[in-house]
């Protein structure tokens, strides 16, 4: 019998991503014609995609950028508010790596040959990423290579590379130019003098020359670089509470407008459950205004949920229900209460439905209609139909009873008397008569005989007879 080798262990593989408009889109609260001011603030150090598309660029000046788009949206540089981006992104990128490396100001380096099993491969692991980034509305530069310090370099120089195998990214990386090394400005114009343009020329002198003329800082350096040296990295961690808030440049008076920086917020807030193997159960959505107050929204899911897109649709439903009186500052997102993910197991051979998850749809209702109006229900104790079940409110979940045999799915709360022109035999007894007499130690005593019935247009339903003769609907089978 032929034996399978061992799998291998695969070669080391890095992900760079490299931000290259993250202080601008990092205060944008939509995708629009806008620009980043410099440090002295009279030209333009950014433009976003669309306002490239109208003309504009970096380094021009303000008054001209006026004067080709009026409708420009100018930002000033906000640092703090550039890193809370930066590490919100490392908070989504956990849905993708379990090991996320910061690399400020606008950079993420994620460790991925050990996700390729899970994402069937590197193609379907980067086209969701890059899927995920473009609804996000975030630009991208990107590289794999079989070092941290080669992925940055490819990713910076603009090389879009996605592929696995240390010959591979060497190959690319020979080609490297020597002013893209990201090395001190004087050694950059040593090596020049010397006739080095590309980083293979630099790696084919011999170690000892390049340690003698350059010192042994350099040489670490290539070798960093090629894998020859370790590099070892600091991971990102999640904080052990999940908070997020974004202020806006302006004042937002549509409370559907808020959805767009949301989105990024909740998707930080999948990777951050994913990373911790959580689910969220509540959120608190905080709305700051102009005055200073705000407004508080509670919005739950029946059995908690991890998925951004899940989240996102509960969110615009309660968006769409609230009027704004006072212009939004700020959005805050809060979340503190989880519960662990139970995993599931199936069938090898059975089909997994891809039907809504009744939760979900129990979450939206009670987010539309309010938490008492949509709760779960339990059975109880007492023969009395109408006694028969009780409502659980501030339940997060459905208790799984089935419904004893011959009950109806739709139980009227008041019987409805059955008018005299309808009465058997002009409804088709099926079943029955089923007596419930109860209720003798209160002041509710009932004594009825129960049938099902056919009414002449199809409908079925539950019936009874009561003691003194008269006849009533009690509920509607489906």
């Amino acid at each position: 019998m032929k034996q399978t080798a061992p799998p291998t262990e695969r070669d080391p593989l890095w992900l760079y991503l490299h931000f290259p408009l993250l202080a601008l889109e990092a205060q944008l609260l939509e995708k629009g014609i806008a620009g980043l001011l410099d440090e002295r603030g009279q030209k333009l150090a950014l433009c976003s995609y669309e306002a490239g598309q109208e003309g504009l660029e970096p380094g021009m000046a303000i008054a001209t950028a006026f004067s080709i788009c009026p409708e420009i949206e100018l930002f000033h540089p906000n640092p703090e508010r550039l890193q809370q981006q930066l590490e919100s992104l490392a908070l989504w990128a956990g849905s993708y790596s379990a090991q996320v490396v910061l690399c400020p100001p606008e950079g993420l380096l994620l460790e991925v040959a050990s996700m390729l099993h899970y994402f069937d491969g590197l193609p379907p692991l980067w086209q969701r990423m890059q899927s995920s980034l473009r609804t996000l509305g975030f630009h991208i530069r990107y590289a794999t290579g079989h070092t941290p310090l080669a992925a940055r370099l490819l990713a910076r120089g603009g090389r879009s590379l996605c592929i696995e195998g240390k010959q591979a990214h060497l190959q690319v990386l020979q080609l490297l130019p020597i002013q893209q090394l990201e090395l001190p400005a004087k050694q950059q114009d040593q090596l020049r003098g010397m006739g080095l343009l590309r980083l293979e020329q630099l790696q084919a002198l011999p170690r000892e020359a390049i340690s003698s003329r350059f010192g042994t800082q350099l040489l670490n350096y290539l070798d960093r670089i090629s894998g020859q040296r370790p590099d070892p990295q600091v991971c990102f961690e999640p904080p052990p509470l999940f908070q997020q808030f974004h202020e806006f440049s302006r004042e937002v008076e549509n409370s559907l407008a808020l959805l767009f920086p949301l989105r990024r917020m909740l998707e930080a807030l999948a990777g951050y459950l994913r990373q911790r193997d959580l689910l969220a159960q509540q959120l608190e959505l905080i709305l700051v205004e102009r005055d200073g107050g705000h407004q508080q929204h509670s919005l739950g899911h029946a059995a908690g949920a991890a998925d951004a897109e899940v989240w996102l649709a509960l969110c615009k439903l309660r968006l769409e229900q609230v009027k704004l009186e006072k212009p939004i500052l700020a959005l805050q997102l809060e979340v503190e209460r989880f519960k662990g993910q139970q995993q599931q197991s199936y069938d090898l051979f059975e089909r997994r439905k891809q039907a809504e998850d009744p939760m979900d749809l129990l979450s939206r209702l009670r987010v539309r209609l309010g938490e008492t109006a949509v709760q779960p229900l339990a059975l109880s104790p007492d023969h009395r139909p109408e006694l028969g079940w009780q409502g659980l409110p501030g339940r997060s979940c459905v208790v799984d009873k089935v419904l004893p045999k011959g009950r109806p799915g739709w139980l009227l709360q008041v019987p409805q008397i059955i008018a005299e022109q309808q009465l058997p035999p002009h409804i088709e007894l099926l079943a029955g008569p089923e007596r419930i007499s109860s209720g003798w130690w209160d002041e509710t005593q009932v004594r009825r005989d129960y049938y099902v019935g056919r009414w002449r247009d199809g409908r079925c339903g539950w019936l009874f007879r009561d003691a003194r003769g008269g006849w009533y609907l009690h509920g509607w089978f489906g």
